[in-house]
């Protein structure tokens, strides 16, 4: 193909150059708008940091509460147990006392008129069951055995004391010898009747 151009090759201009695309920007102009882009990106790279280390530290208060927290309701916890456990033990005794009307004072009374030379009640419980009596005999005149059937046999007697009480047995009862002198304990129980009566 031939390519005839009559402008002295002084005055031609390339091809490249003659195309309507070409932009001519100063170098200063570009080297800003790279520079202003540098700092944008590294200003948002700043500030995504902050927020990050904003977020961790109070995500790390917010641990250090949890923890506070967790030790406190461990405490709460347990007074909670510790309650319910009173206010059912408070109930139960309730429920065989004041609400069902039984007359403990002649029970007592009872007991105590019961013992004899040389007989003692060491501890007495009361729960759902009935009433446990742990106790200790010492008898130099007659056979401590004796003293505790004797003891049983008083109280399943009295009517004060078996109202409301469906038994009343030796649970156990064994012999030991304390220096020369030989002491026999015992276990008494009095069971609550299943309706437990007036």
């Amino acid at each position: 193909m031939i390519d005839i151009n009559l402008i002295p090759a002084a005055l031609r201009k390339d091809g490249k150059e003659n195309s309507s695309l070409a932009i001519n920007i100063p170098k200063d102009i570009l080297l800003g708008v790279g520079a202003g882009l540098v700092f944008l990106l590294v200003m948002v790279h700043l500030i995504l940091g902050g927020v990050w280390l904003l977020g961790f530290g109070r995500l790390s208060v917010c641990q250090v509460e949890w923890q506070k927290l967790s030790t406190d309701k461990k405490i709460l916890d347990a007074i909670n147990g510790e309650s319910k456990d009173l206010k059912n033990k408070f109930t139960l005794i309730s429920g065989m006392t004041i609400q069902k009307s039984v007359a403990w004072s002649p029970k007592f009374n009872a007991i105590s008129d019961s013992l004899s030379r040389g007989l003692w009640l060491r501890r007495m419980v009361l729960d759902k069951d009935g009433l446990s009596m742990d106790g200790s005999v010492v008898s130099k005149t007659q056979n401590e055995i004796t003293n505790v059937g004797l003891f049983v046999s008083a109280l399943k007697q009295n009517d004060d004391f078996m109202k409301g009480f469906s038994s009343l047995e030796v649970n156990s009862i064994q012999r030991s010898k304390n220096n020369t002198v030989e002491v026999t304990d015992f276990t008494v129980m009095a069971k609550l009747n299943e309706n437990k009566p007036n």
